[in-house]
């Protein structure tokens, strides 16, 4: 997961929390609202704040996306009005995880369940332990490219207006494409790429 570039802002009554999201699948968001805790989820892009102070879902609060630049504004009520809330500058204690909460206990005792229980019955509970998504999972600042990085990159797209995006979502499409790091690799190149995978791959018995 992707953890998204943010910031934060307050007003005596609201925070409100500013997530660049470029290339989210925005019909699929989660919020989560409760107390010091704040989790957006918007596959690829994952992120969870713990807070300096409260927040409530009590209907106040609002969200807004603007997509041409890939930006959720997300204001939220402070469960306490007029609290100033320190810190909110101190991005890494932020992304922290507010403690150590898991699911499944640190000690497992073996072979403590019932002898009714049938191989495949454990299996189907380990198959919706997998799908469950890991809200603790550490987190890192998003951090803006040097620029003399971005000089390098190779724009690719309609109109030749794109580029970064294979280098962000490259655990997401690393198996839906076929030509490796296409950020960096220019036109040209990539052009002889292609032509050299279709070479090796064609089969002229296929058209007999």
């Amino acid at each position: 997961m992707i953890t998204p570039a943010f910031e934060l802002s307050q007003d005596s009554n609201f925070l409100t929390i500013t997530i660049k999201v470029p290339y989210a699948r925005v019909c699929e968001v989660d919020l989560y609202i409760d107390g010091e805790d704040f989790k957006f989820f918007a596959k690829p892009y994952f992120l969870r704040l713990t807070l300096p102070g409260r927040i409530v879902e009590d209907g106040r609060e609002k969200a807004s996306y603007n997509a041409d630049e890939g930006v959720f504004t997300i204001k939220i009520p402070k469960e306490t009005p007029g609290q100033y809330f320190e810190g909110l500058n101190m991005l890494t204690a932020l992304l922290a995880p507010s403690g150590s909460k898991s699911a499944k206990p640190l000690v497992e005792e073996l072979g403590a369940s019932s002898g009714n229980q049938t191989n495949e019955g454990t299996e189907e509970e380990e198959d919706d332990e997998d799908e469950e998504f890991d809200w603790q999972i550490e987190q890192v600042p998003f951090q803006v490219e040097p620029e003399h990085s971005l000089t390098l990159q190779c724009y690719y797209g309609f109109g030749n207006q794109r580029s970064g995006i294979f280098t962000r979502l490259q655990d997401e499409l690393s198996e839906a494409i076929d030509l490796k790091n296409p950020d960096s690799t220019s036109p040209v190149e990539r052009t002889k790429k292609r032509l050299a995978v279709e070479e090796a791959k064609f089969d002229p018995d296929h058209y007999l």
